[in-house]
């Protein structure tokens, strides 16, 4: 079933059938099902329902890169590799964000210093409650031996959460120092806690994004300056030692109405290195799930973490297999890209519209042969 008919299909749900269900890989699935696979059993379905092409739309423009001009559209051909982007540049302002509430994570957080002073907090309080009992101890601490160090019993799980202990403690002398406000000063860090929290959460991992069509007229008109660009076809080599970093990495988008709340398991696990369970969260509740209203993309993403490749997180990807040039291309930048193309024995074709449907196709001229061509 084609995505548009999918989504056609959704809309005629009822509201709450609707929320549950999600599209993935064209396809409709139960969303509940999908968020009891985990780890594992989701890459594996993504292992066995991965495509045999992926393709990745080009804008060919020149950019400035320092006074120079740059066209990494052209090198990422040249190259055969894929910039891993931060979500930050995405054109979704909501793409992979992972929504964090802030009196849900102040509430957790006062919930796990509680926790670690030997306080019982009691989860049905209010947050002023939890909060009003955690500040009392720390100031009949701090009032018995001018300092906070030593007020956190419980010994730490991790050399991270011992550390954070520390900065906790810092930051809240150094708050009290300011404002002589103990309750005040508590507040100002657990802010500043979110504040990094957040910021965290944007700069965890890096995406390269990909289609399953070189057919889309969106695709064209969003990501290959209105047809003018290019796209690059992928062939997905599953059983191949060289690729295998970026085979298992790959997983498809879920596209659904519902966001996820997993702002206590981030308050809860904000001191501890984070782990396959922690970074696979992010990834499924943030880089893995987008509106439903992006669903005609149908897109499948690479995900690496931070700080694996060099700075400039242009990887290597599986080996390009065709390249299929704009319909609205100029002659001058389709000569440059069948130039490329030609040097790297890579085969090429134009991309025209169906004279019958409002759908894309493979061009049957060759392009040095069409008159728009050999006329400019």
């Amino acid at each position: 079933m084609k995505t548009e008919d999918l989504l056609s299909e959704i809309m005629k749900l009822s509201p709450e059938l609707s929320s549950n269900y999600c599209v993935i890989n064209g396809t409709l699935i139960e969303l509940g099902k999908v968020e009891k696979m985990g780890c594992s059993e989701f890459g594996l379905q993504s292992e066995l329902h991965m495509p045999l092409k992926l393709y990745r739309y080009y804008s060919n423009i020149e950019k400035d890169n320092n006074g120079q001009a740059v066209n990494h559209s052209q090198d990422a051909l040249k190259t055969n590799t894929v910039f891993m982007n931060s979500p930050v540049e995405f054109d979704d302002a909501y793409d992979s964000e992972i929504s964090l509430e802030y009196s849900e994570f102040e509430r957790f957080r006062l919930i796990e210093y509680c926790r670690r002073c030997h306080i019982k907090a009691n989860s049905n309080s209010s947050n002023q409650e939890i909060g009003n009992a955690f500040v009392q101890f720390l100031w009949k601490y701090y009032c018995e031996h001018k300092k906070l160090d030593g007020v956190f019993a419980e010994p730490p799980k991790s050399e991270i959460e011992r550390l954070s202990n520390e900065e906790f403690c810092l930051r809240t002398i150094v708050e009290y120092c300011k404002n002589k406000d103990f309750g005040k000063a508590v507040s100002n860090v657990i802010q500043k806690e979110y504040g990094e929290q957040c910021d965290k959460l944007k700069n965890t991992f890096r995406i390269a994004c990909f289609a399953t069509t070189p057919y889309s007229q969106l695709m064209w008109a969003s990501y290959a300056d209105s047809h003018k660009g290019f796209c690059v076809e992928y062939t997905v080599q599953p059983n191949t030692k060289e690729y295998e970093k970026i085979y298992y990495n790959l997983f498809p988008v879920i596209y659904c109405k519902m966001r996820s709340d997993i702002t206590q398991y981030i308050a809860e696990n904000r001191d501890q290195m984070p782990d396959e369970e922690y970074l696979w969260n992010l990834y499924f509740h943030g880089a893995l799930r987008k509106s439903i209203d992006w669903a005609y993309q149908n897109e499948w993403r690479l995900l690496l973490p931070y700080g694996i490749k060099d700075k400039d997180y242009n990887v290597e990807f599986f080996p390009i297999t065709k390249v299929y040039l704009g319909n609205k291309m100029s002659a001058e930048s389709r000569k440059e890209i069948i130039s490329i193309c030609k040097d790297k024995g890579i085969p090429y074709a134009g991309v025209t519209r169906n004279p019958t449907k409002f759908e894309m196709q493979d061009c049957e001229i060759l392009c040095e042969n069409c008159p728009r061509y050999q006329n400019q």
